[in-house]
């Protein structure tokens, strides 16, 4: 994966929890630790202001479906095969933890993921 795909892979990532976590309408404090470690975690790969620098403002934004969805098909179109599905499935993972980090999965989150879920390409 070169560089600009981990980049742009990071960014989807923060706003594919930052969606799930505010699509309920409460962005709760455990939603909030949960992505800021990940956040943190993700230092490993890197200078945590080179993190941040790629992340920008977007951990202040709150994103739409259609947003997620549509950045979602734009990183998977630069895959294929094994890779485009190893991307989804972590894709998924991580959105389902976001949605159970707070112990308060509602409908509107699951339905939320099913919907994201069936519009990825």
């Amino acid at each position: 994966m070169n560089t600009k795909s981990i980049d742009k892979t990071i960014k989807l990532i923060v706003k594919v929890g930052l969606f799930f976590a505010h699509c309920d309408g409460t962005y709760s404090a455990k939603e909030r630790s949960f992505i800021t470690r990940f956040i943190e975690k993700l230092s490993d790969m890197g200078d945590v202001e080179d993190i941040k620098g790629i992340i920008g403002d977007s951990v202040n934004h709150t994103y739409t479906l259609d947003e997620v969805v549509a950045d979602t098909n734009d990183l998977l179109d630069d895959f294929e095969g094994n890779e485009r599905a190893a991307i989804k499935a972590t894709l998924l993972g991580f959105a389902q933890q976001v949605i159970n980090s707070d112990n308060n999965e509602c409908k509107t989150e699951i339905d939320n993921l099913n919907a994201w879920w069936k519009k990825l390409i």
